[in-house]
């Protein structure tokens, strides 16, 4: 800023000092103090940033020295125009403030204060501009941005949601599978009665005279202690294909008819008999019905397929009409009008854990009659245990796959 545009012309040397010292001072307190404030810094150097360039210190010495100069001219001009005694007014009035060195010095620091003000004024602009300027031409892309990110969070928060149903569905799918697996015993399976099956109205409610059990022989029947996976369900062709025709010595049986059902509770009668079943998991059962040719002697096979050897020992224990702690309850009799026998009379019956089956005999003379002085009756007990074939099968296969 020049001498002219700041409005300080040529003026009398008794009132410029006085002018220039108001300049010093007052324009100094307005562009700012020494303190940075707000973190503000004078000092920094904005204008290469925004493609300015600023004088170097030569420049500047220079520009210093030729406005000292020329305030010398104009000061030398004032004098011999005004003459000695205007001179001395000035030299007296400068002594009057303190001895300044020189008219010359005050003028030179209204000039320094005024370029540091200007200087303070572009770098505090600069500064402006910088901080006003962060955002650029990006508002569209923040705006964007901003939009993803809601739309990330919304994303996130569904897909906790479903993460969240996820873990729920494996948990309870877990439990169920858990307790189909401890229930009722390691090997169950789906399959047989929800409820117990009631039996015919008139139905026999005949129970053996005699009824003898034998526990399951792990020696014998250990492989299938538990029901095997991956085995085919028993049917009426594996149980009895093989075993139409049984006997022992001069006993001979013919199988008169045989069935597999899936409702174990339907071929006995008494309900805590029929819920020890389910809770056995009892998923198949086997009965046939064999008679001599002179249909003289009858014997019944029931082949009840159950969890393991610890669930059809409670069954045989649920069966046993001797047992006094066990409510009322018995196979129904499968006999009929077309065969004869197991209707009332004389009645004996063999109940055999044997592995995950229980095997129940039942034998009789079809006129109820008791046995008398012969063997037939034992005789004809032990050849119904022939129709039983089915079970050694299966520990042979299970047997030999262990191995």
């Amino acid at each position: 800023m020049t001498r002219a545009e700041s409005g300080y012309g040529r003026r009398s040397r008794r009132g410029g000092a006085r002018r220039a010292e108001e300049f010093t001072y007052d324009h100094t307190d307005d562009y700012g103090r020494d303190e940075h404030e707000d973190g503000y810094d004078p000092e920094e150097d904005f204008s290469e940033e925004y493609g300015h360039t600023r004088p170097g210190a030569d420049s500047a010495g220079s520009y210093d020295d030729h406005d000292h100069d020329d305030h010398a001219d104009e000061d030398l001009a004032d004098d011999g125009d005004e003459g000695p005694e205007s001179a001395r007014g000035g030299r007296s009035s400068r002594r009057g403030r303190g001895g300044r060195r020189a008219s010359g010095t005050p003028r030179r620091r209204a000039s320094g204060a005024s370029r540091l003000g200007t200087d303070r004024v572009s770098a505090f602009s600069a500064a402006a501009i910088k901080k006003v300027s962060v955002l650029g031409d990006r508002p569209n892309q923040i705006v964007y941005t901003l939009a993803e990110q809601s739309k990330r969070k919304r994303g996130t928060a569904v897909l906790g949601l479903l993460l969240g149903a996820f873990s729920l569905a494996l948990v309870t799918l877990l439990g169920l599978l858990s307790y189909q697996l401890f229930a009722g015993g390691g090997a169950n399976v789906a399959g047989g009665d929800d409820s117990v099956v009631a039996p015919p109205e008139g139905h026999s409610t005949l129970t053996p005279d005699l009824y003898l059990s034998e526990p399951n022989r792990e020696d014998v029947f250990g492989p299938i202690n538990e029901r095997p996976e991956g085995v085919e369900p028993m049917t009426e062709d594996t149980v009895f294909a093989s075993v139409d025709e049984i006997g022992l010595d001069d006993m001979k049986l013919e199988l008169r008819q045989g069935e597999v059902t899936d409702s174990c509770t339907s071929l006995v009668w008494g309900d805590e008999l029929g819920q020890s079943l389910i809770d056995a998991n009892c998923i198949r059962a086997a009965s046939g019905v064999y008679t001599d040719a002179d249909e003289k002697h009858v014997a019944q096979f029931t082949l009840f397929d159950l969890a393991d050897a610890e669930e059809a020992a409670k069954v045989e224990r649920a069966l046993d009409p001797t047992n006094a702690d066990g409510g009322a309850g018995f196979l129904l009799s499968q006999t009929g009008e077309e065969i004869p026998g197991l209707r009332d009379g004389y009645s004996q019956a063999n109940a055999q854990v044997m592995g995950h089956y229980l095997a129940v005999f039942w034998v009789a003379e079809t006129d109820g009659s008791p046995p008398g002085d012969n063997t037939d009756m034992a005789t004809l007990s032990v050849a119904s245990m022939n129709a039983a074939r089915y079970v050694y099968e299966e520990v042979v296969a299970v047997g030999g796959t262990e191995e």
